[in-house]
């Protein structure tokens, strides 16, 4: 029987097994990818919309294979950080701690020429001092533009015209970025970094490389209210809320969820 998937844009489209293979691919091998396949084609209906298959697909990874799940969902779990950016702003900034940049500061308030800046992150990066402009998103489909390098250039500009020091801007989102942003970021030697972007160096890659995945990747053992309640006390990734449960920040409540965490944080 032919089964068709609607689209996030409201188009419809025969469901690939192929096309699911493929995605799942990046954290399970052919052979369980292809099990967890069949037995999710088995229980869809004849109609059902990416995000219903999504959530099937990612409830039988986490009975078999909570890693991968972590991984599977990362994208999705990256827009639970929401809606405000300010979660994002602090996630960044614990994935810079994480791979050795020195004197991490959040929203941090510069006087330029022209106006005043609350500069999302500041650091000392190889050569100076550098802050980051982060353009969070929490729905898909939307890409960080050539408005938005521009912005972030402009300030730059500005702040420096002022007697401040920074020797670069950064540009991180959560989502994708355009080939128009990009091109200006790179002519103007600002550091960029995305959803895939840049290749083998992205958002995803550095999350796994330094294991700071978000706490939202809980959101299958903890209700919307508790991971709310976490990411009020910064406890924004899965160390954080290893650490915190640790150190008797949280209730014993979290205990099953802490548990997980732990054998999640052994194996990712």
């Amino acid at each position: 029987m032919i089964k068709w998937v609607i689209k996030r844009d409201g188009r419809t489209e025969i469901f690939s097994k192929e096309k699911l293979l493929k995605s799942l691919l990046c954290c399970l091998d052919a052979q369980n990818a292809t099990t967890l396949i069949d037995q999710v084609i088995n229980e869809m209906p004849e109609i059902i919309t990416t995000e219903e298959l999504f959530f099937k697909v990612r409830s039988e990874m986490w009975k078999k294979f909570p890693a991968a799940a972590v991984k599977f969902g990362l994208r999705e779990d990256m827009m639970k950080l929401g809606p405000a950016g300010y979660n994002f702003e602090e996630f960044f900034a614990k994935i810079l701690s994480e791979v050795g940049i020195k004197n991490v500061k959040v929203r941090q308030i510069y006087s330029g020429k022209c106006a005043l800046h609350e500069l999302d992150i500041v650091y000392t990066g190889k050569n100076g001092k550098e802050f980051v402009e982060t353009k969070y998103h929490n729905q898909f489909g939307i890409y960080t533009g050539l408005k938005e390098a521009l912005y972030t250039y402009m300030r730059l500009i500005d702040l420096n015209d002022a007697g401040n020091d920074f020797v670069k801007a950064n540009l991180v989102t959560n989502t994708k970025i355009s080939e128009e942003a990009i091109k200006f970021s790179n002519c103007k030697n600002m550091g960029v970094v995305a959803w895939k972007y840049p290749p083998n160096n992205g958002l995803e890659m550095l999350i796994e490389r330094t294991g700071s995945y978000p706490v939202t990747s809980l959101i299958n053992l903890l209700d919307e209210d508790m991971i709310k309640q976490l990411m009020n006390l910064k406890i924004i990734t899965l160390k954080d809320f290893v650490i915190a449960y640790n150190t008797n920040v949280l209730s014993k409540k979290y205990e099953e969820a802490y548990k997980i965490a732990v054998s999640l944080l052994s194996k990712l």
